[in-house]
């Protein structure tokens, strides 16, 4: 049995959140972290995970605490890979003699650009499998790890990079995520998305087909793997019973591509009643009436859709695969349902226009929908438009991830990229004036006004309210 730590890094709430968002913001649970843990522990290895988002704990307790294992695993972000270096550097120079071992989304598509900053192993791609055999052959003080697919590490003479692992599939042999290893109470839903708290989360699927140019696919693949009917319902439950969820959030954006699994997963949340209000991301082009029936009908409230642009032309250019009559009859579609809906908007994309992003605001207005978020585009390592980015418009930081901490996407407090014709103060203001003719027009105003019917509804939309001037006052 090897003991081994799970770790995300240490952040200050005013590093992750500006512009007011950190009064309405989310706290996820690190589930990939989670799986992880239940996978090994599953295996018969001691597991402990430490939040350093939902606990900031100081990178030098972590120290203290990280001599007692044998391996240590951080989760890398491209958005805080500069807090990874920090504490690859504290355990490297402390008393730390375990080996050091990231994973994530940044490492999946830099291997080396942490290897070289001190990482022992770095797990390329689904982490569970990797991290297993990796720990079991740690544990026998093995020397060569070129057997194990999924991982890139440092020898004399550079790096060694294997073989591409293939995708765990039934996805059932993921045990549920060590939740128990989790603060669960410091976990929060934003008041955008969660009516009640406290909201839990979780997946259902992983991998997806969609071609977008923003998103990196290379860590689940693009094929759509989904946990069980039943799975997924006993995990609904035991959110509900276990942790006390008055809400919950799925948040894989796949749940509703497949009509029959949707359709059977929502039967028995209502046949066994859930009873408590729960949400889903989709695509446009993954709901029908069928559906979204199904999904009202087992109580869910809340539904998030990418639309991104109100531009064809850059809908057409990130891939996107839907048109703007799409959007509008699934929106129309969706509120004839009677589900509410949340918006997703892109500003700042490559080769986007001054004139695009009005029609992006243009037609979210149109929409109408309950909730739109203005989200500045960032570049992705790994993605198409990370090297659109590289090749037009005002990219000054091309490796941003080793320099700053970046905020959430919604309030940031400037762009890492710039398109050609605009500048950077002109892409802010007019980010901070799409949410301010959004939210402050006088048909949104009494809709919100009309919807206040308890001291809960009060004081979301106060929460609400604060995040919306924190965003006018900033400059």
């Amino acid at each position: 049995m090897s003991r081994v730590l799970l770790i995300v890094p240490p952040l200050q709430p005013d590093e992750l959140y500006s512009r007011g968002s950190k009064s309405s913001a989310s706290i996820i649970p690190p589930l990939g972290l989670g799986y992880i843990a239940a996978y090994l522990m599953k295996h018969g290895h001691e597991c402990r995970i430490i939040d350093g988002i939902a606990t900031p704990v100081p990178m030098e307790e972590i120290c203290e605490i990280a001599v007692a294992y044998d391996v240590v695993g951080v989760t890398a972000l491209s958005t805080y890979v500069k807090r990874v270096i920090e504490l690859i550097h504290t355990l490297k120079t402390g008393a730390v003699e375990a080996p050091v071992v990231v994973g994530g989304p940044h490492v999946t598509a830099l291997p080396e650009s942490l290897l070289i900053r001190g990482a022992d192993f770095v797990v390329i791609g689904e982490g569970e499998d990797t991290m297993l055999e990796l720990v079991e052959a740690l544990a026998k003080n093995t020397s060569d790890f070129s057997a194990i697919r999924g991982l890139m590490y440092r020898t004399g003479n550079g790096f060694v990079k294997t073989d591409r692992r293939l995708p765990i599939d039934p996805l059932d042999q993921v045990p549920m995520p060590a939740r128990e290893l989790l603060p669960m109470s410091k976990y929060c839903s934003s008041i955008a998305r969660a009516s009640e708290q406290p909201s839990h989360s979780l997946m259902v699927s992983r991998g997806c087909p969609g071609v977008c140019t923003f998103c990196n696919k290379r860590t689940f693949g693009v094929k759509t793997r989904r946990f069980s009917v039943d799975r997924v319902v006993e995990e609904f439950f035991a959110l509900r019973d276990i942790y006390g969820a008055k809400d919950i959030a799925v948040w894989d954006d796949n749940f509703t591509s497949d009509e029959n699994f949707v359709v059977e997963v929502c039967q028995r949340l209502r046949k066994e009643d859930l009873g408590v209000s729960w949400s889903v991301e989709a695509r446009i082009d993954c709901v029908n009436r069928k559906i979204l029936e199904a999904l009202r009908n087992a109580g869910c409230t809340y539904i998030a859709y990418g639309i991104e642009s109100g531009s064809q032309r850059i809908l057409d250019s990130i891939n996107k695969r839907i048109t703007k009559s799409q959007i509008r009859s699934v929106v129309s579609l969706t509120r004839d349902v009677g589900i509410a809906m949340r918006g997703y908007f892109m500003m700042g994309i490559p080769t986007e226009t001054k004139d695009e992003i009005r029609q992006t605001l243009d037609f979210a207005i149109e929409l109408d929908v309950e909730l739109a978020s203005f989200t500045l585009f960032v570049p992705l390592p790994g993605t198409t438009e990370y090297q659109r980015a590289l090749r037009s418009g005002t990219f000054p930081d091309p490796e941003y991830y080793f320099n700053r901490i970046v905020p959430e996407f919604n309030f940031p407090d400037r762009p890492l990229y710039i398109p050609e014709g605009m500048t950077e103060k002109q892409l802010l203001k007019m980010h901070r004036h799409a949410y301010n003719r959004y939210y402050f027009r006088p048909s949104m105003l009494i809709r919100k006004l009309a919807g206040l019917r308890s001291f809960a509804d009060i004081r979301i939309a106060a929460q609400g309210a604060l995040t919306l001037i924190g965003n006018f006052k900033s400059r």
